[in-house]
C-alpha cells in the first residue's frame, strides 16, 4: 500500500511528481521536483545557487532568476512565505535551506517497490534515449556494442554533473575505438563545457580544447545545430566575441536554447526588436523556461519604460512573491524618476535576502535625508552582506551603485574588475539604461568597443 498523508502533513509521490498533504494533491513540473529532491538530500544545509544551477539545470546556461522562479513555485505550492520560512529559507549570499520536517515517500515497499524502481528505471532510460537523439542532420548510427557506454555517458553529463569524469571517460574510448564517429565527439565538448569555470587557472586552456573539439564536428558537420549553439555560447560568453557569435547562434535556429541565447546576444547589441522575437520565440516553444518579467526587462534595456511597466502591471497579481518581478519594478520605477516606489521594492529585495530591520530602517533614514544617491552610497562603502539585490554580485554591483551616486571612475574601475572576473553582467552593460551616464565617457567607450561590441555605440 501507498503511504497516505495525515492532513497537514507533506507526502511527495515520486512517479507522480507530486505532493499530497491529506486534503490535496499540486503537481510539480520537472523543475520544482528536482530542486525540492535536491533541498531535501541536503535538509538543514545551506545549497548553494551554484549547486542547484549545476545539480537542477545541468549543462543549460541559465541565470539565477530561473533558481528564483523555482522556489517561489515551490513555496506557492507549499504554502510557504519567505519572511517567515515553514520550509524553504533563504540564505542571504549563499542560496537556500529546507528547514521543514522531512517529507514522507508515497512509495510501496518489498516487491513493489523493487517492480516500480525497475519500471521506473526503464522508463527513464526510454526517456533519455528518446530525448537525446540527435536532432540535427547527423545520420551516423552508434555501433550496438558501444551504445550502452555513449546512452550512458549522456545521461551523466544531463543529470549527474557531479559523475562528469565518468562521462568523459566513456566518451574519450568510443571516440578512439570510432574516432569518425561525430556524436561522442560533441557530447565531450558538452562535458567539458560543464566543467569550465571562468575563475579556474586552467580556464584559458580548457576553453581552447572545448574549442579544438568543437570545431572538429563542425568542420565535417557544419549544420550539426547543437554543436552551432555550444560553440556560439562559448565565444560570445567564454570570449566576449559579439562578432563571430552570430553566424553560430543563426546555424544553431530553430532551437529553444538557441532563441533563448540568441535573443540575450541580441539584447547585448541593443537589437531590442529582435532580441524581443526570438525571447517570444522561445517563450512559445519552452513556456516554463523563461519568466514574464524578462520580457519587461527587455522592453526597459531598450528605454521603453512605460511599456515595460505595462508588462509588469499585468503579472501584478500572480507574481507578488517572485524576486525577479520586484528587481524589473524597482529598476523601472528608478528610470521613471518614481525613487519612492523603487525605494519599496528594493526593500522588498532586501528583506528576501536576509537583511535585517534595522538595516531596513537605516536605508530608510539615508533615503529620507538623501534620496536614493545616499542608498546607493551606503550600499557601496558600508554594505558588509554583499548581496545580489537586483544589481548582480560584485564587483558588477560596485559598478552599479558607484554609477548612481555619480563617481564615474570609481565606476569604471569596477566595470574593468567585473570584466576581469569573466562576470557575463558585463556583456549588457552597452544596453543597460543604468550605464547611461557613462555612455559619453571615453574609457567606457573604450571598454564596450574593446570587449564587447566593437562598434560604435552611438548606433545603440
Amino acid at each position: 500500500m501507498l503511504k497516505t498523508a495525515n492532513k497537514g502533513q507533506w507526502v511527495i509521490n515520486h512517479r507522480q511528481l507530486s505532493l499530497q498533504d491529506g486534503t490535496k494533491v499540486v503537481e510539480l513540473d520537472p523543475k520544482q521536483y528536482a530542486l525540492l529532491v535536491l533541498l531535501l538530500k541536503f535538509k538543514h544545509q545551506d545549497v548553494s545557487k551554484s549547486q542547484i544551477l549545476s545539480e537542477v539545470w545541468g549543462q543549460r546556461v541559465v541565470s539565477e532568476d530561473a533558481i528564483y522562479v523555482a522556489i517561489n513555485g515551490l513555496r506557492r505550492l507549499l504554502g510557504d512565505d519567505a519572511k517567515s520560512p515553514k520550509y524553504i529559507k533563504t540564505i542571504s549570499g549563499v542560496g537556500y535551506r529546507w528547514v521543514g520536517p522531512p517529507l514522507c515517500d508515497a512509495l510501496p515497499s518489498s516487491l513493489d517497490s523493487f517492480l516500480l524502481k525497475a519500471a521506473l528505471c526503464l522508463v527513464a532510460i526510454a526517456f533519455v534515449v528518446f530525448w537525446q537523439m540527435p536532432r540535427t542532420p547527423v545520420k551516423q548510427v552508434i555501433p550496438e556494442h558501444l551504445t550502452e557506454s555513449f546512452n550512458h555517458a549522456r545521461f551523466i553529463i544531463n543529470n549527474h554533473p557531479e559523475q562528469l569524469d565518468r562521462a568523459i571517460s566513456l566518451l574519450k574510448s568510443i571516440s578512439i575505438e570510432e574516432p569518425q564517429l561525430a556524436e561522442p565527439i560533441f557530447w565531450l565538448a558538452k562535458a567539458h563545457f560543464s566543467q569550465l569555470r571562468p575563475k579556474s587557472d586552467n580556464y584559458l586552456e580548457d576553453k581552447q580544447h572545448i574549442k579544438t573539439i568543437l570545431e572538429r564536428v563542425l568542420s565535417d558537420y557544419p549544420e550539426h545545430k547543437e554543436a552551432n549553439l555550444l560553440y556560439a555560447k562559448l565565444i560570445f560568453m567564454g570570449e566576449m566575441n559579439t562578432q563571430d557569435a552570430e553566424a553560430y547562434f543563426l546555424n544553431a535556429l530553430p532551437n529553444s536554447e538557441a532563441h533563448h541565447m540568441y535573443g540575450q546576444y541580441l539584447l547585448a547589441l541593443g537589437r531590442t526588436d529582435e532580441a524581443m522575437y526570438h525571447i517570444r520565440s522561445y517563450q512559445a516553444m519552452e513556456p516554463d523556461g523563461y519568466s514574464s518579467e524578462s520580457v519587461a526587462w527587455v522592453y526597459m534595456m531598450s528605454q521603453q519604460f512605460d511599456k515595460a511597466f505595462e508588462v509588469l502591471d499585468r503579472l501584478r497579481p500572480y507574481s507578488q512573491s517572485n524576486r525577479f518581478y520586484h528587481v524589473c519594478l524597482r529598476a523601472i520605477y528608478e528610470q521613471l524618476g518614481r525613487f519612492d516606489l523603487a525605494l519599496q521594492e528594493l526593500i522588498w529585495v532586501m528583506k528576501y535576502e536576509g537583511y535585517t530591520e534595522s538595516e531596513i530602517t537605516m536605508i530608510e533614514q539615508l533615503f529620507a535625508n538623501q534620496g536614493m544617491e545616499g542608498v546607493y552610497r551606503w550600499l557601496l562603502y558600508q554594505d558588509t552582506r554583499r548581496a545580489d539585490i537586483g544589481h548582480y554580485d560584485a564587483p558588477m554591483s560596485q559598478a552599479r551603485y558607484a554609477t548612481a551616486i555619480g563617481d564615474k571612475q570609481l565606476a569604471l574601475h569596477y566595470l574593468e574588475q567585473s570584466r576581469l572576473a569573466g562576470q557575463y553582467a558585463f556583456l549588457w552593460i552597452a544596453a543597460d539604461p543604468h550605464f547611461l551616464s557613462l555612455r559619453q565617457d571615453e574609457k567606457f567607450i573604450q571598454l564596450v568597443q574593446n570587449h564587447i561590441l566593437k562598434v560604435d555605440i552611438s548606433d545603440i
